[in-house]
């Protein structure tokens, strides 16, 4: 049997009583964080499966809290993702990252940026993550050609963080969080001890983005008790853990409804899209939040005769983009709702010619005033020109005309 060793927070914290109870662990741990050692991190072998008994911190009942160095606060955040608790692998990297770091005589700040760096939502999530957020139009009120940079060339705009800042351990295994995030004191206490010291040291104007179960929660109870505006935090997000593809695949909507398994709940993330859409809408603005295309003054296609017309000229600058979608948000029964160009029966987007005079009355959705195209590009197109309207409709079937002026073209990255 191996020897019981000592937890480096009591090796390295000496302000802090020997006699630890659970009733004062959570205090306990935020002062570590204050004094911990990261030389001692050389001592630490990392090379098992799991977290090193020394960098135990606290036990409650079936929850275990580790130390892993991820106190690193970006104070010049735009955009802050917060998950649920750092996962094992991801505590192994930023420890590692900090052991190199470290070995390198690198200054203690440093050493905690890179490791936060490294780790948060390394992998996949990151991919995922990118993926959401730029759908949502995160990447345009940023400035950004995609989210990808928020973990690249530009991590000065994000501050990665977790609900439970340190690697919490249900019975051993990653904890998934849920409303006991809120509802266990344990849990709780650590939340509001780092996690509201971190808020408190952000922008005024970032916006928060809750990533699982419980999180939300989290920050819905922040913002009733008054500590972040309501409208600064984005929640419905599905998870960017690879085990939650088909939800992100819907929500990005690379995947349709009919397709779906039953283990997704698809009126769930309708709603949470849509929602979302809405918000990034309302930070950018109007006119900001619109690409580029839709003010542009390109010349206007040829007028199509016929409801057979398949293919027109477009502009150049239409030809040279490829168009991931065209939507707006309307509302249905008051509520904001997400309508989307989607094809027919026979794979065409359907557009009506502008047509009234004052004898027949408004003649736009006449039949003969339908024009077909089988690409988003040349529906694009005919937009442009001003002298079409398009077919949009919402998950449930509900369709709505739109102009140019009042969609949304978005482009493929």
């Amino acid at each position: 049997m191996m020897p019981h060793r000592m937890p480096l927070w009591q090796i390295t914290a000496t302000s802090l009583p020997s006699d630890t109870t659970t009733d004062h662990a959570t205090d306990m741990e935020s002062q570590t964080m204050e004094h911990f050692d990261l030389k001692s991190l050389q001592k630490v072998d990392l090379t098992g499966a799991g977290l090193p008994e020394e960098l135990l911190l606290s036990e409650n009942g079936r929850y275990a809290t580790y130390y892993a160095p991820f106190e690193f606060v970006n104070e010049s955040a735009k955009v802050v993702i917060c998950g649920i608790t750092p996962g094992v692998q991801q505590a192994l990297i930023a420890l590692e990252t900090a052991k190199d770091a470290q070995s390198a005589g690198l200054p203690t700040e440093e050493i905690l940026k890179r490791a936060k760096h490294a780790a948060s939502f390394a992998g996949a999530m990151r991919r995922n993550l990118a993926e959401m957020l730029d759908f949502i139009g995160l990447a345009q009120w940023l400035g950004l050609e995609t989210c990808v940079d928020l973990f690249e060339t530009r991590q000065d705009l994000v501050h990665c963080t977790s609900a439970l800042r340190n690697p919490v351990l249900d019975q051993g295994q990653n904890f998934s969080g849920g409303k006991t995030m809120i509802s266990n004191s344990y849990l709780w206490s650590q939340i509001r001890t780092n996690l509201l010291k971190e808020i408190e040291s952000l922008p005024a104007d970032c916006v928060f983005i809750p990533l699982g179960q419980g999180v939300d929660a989290v920050f819905e109870k922040f913002a009733s008790d008054g500590v972040i505006a309501t409208n600064r935090v984005l929640s419905g997000l599905p998870h960017a853990s690879g085990a939650n593809a088909e939800r992100i695949a819907y929500f990005c909507q690379r995947k349709d409804r009919d397709r779906l398994s039953g283990k997704t709940n698809p009126g769930k993330l309708d709603e949470a899209r849509t929602s979302l859409l809405n918000r990034v809408a309302e930070l950018s603005g109007e006119e900001e939040h619109i690409p580029a295309i839709r003010r542009s003054k390109a010349p206007s296609p040829p007028v199509a005769n016929s409801v057979q017309s398949e293919s027109f000229e477009k502009p150049t600058a239409i030809n040279e983009v490829k168009i991931k979608r065209i939507f707006a948000i309307g509302k249905v029964q008051g509520q904001p709702t997400l309508f989307a160009a989607r094809h027919d029966r026979s794979g065409r987007y359907v557009l009506n010619r502008k047509s009234s005079s004052p004898t027949r009355g408004n003649t736009t959705n006449r039949s003969e005033n339908k024009v077909y195209v089988p690409t988003l590009r040349e529906a694009a197109a005919l937009l442009e020109s001003g002298d079409y309207l398009i077919h949009l409709v919402t998950d449930e079937g509900i369709r709505a005309l739109r102009s140019n002026k009042n969609v949304i073209t978005e482009f493929e990255q």
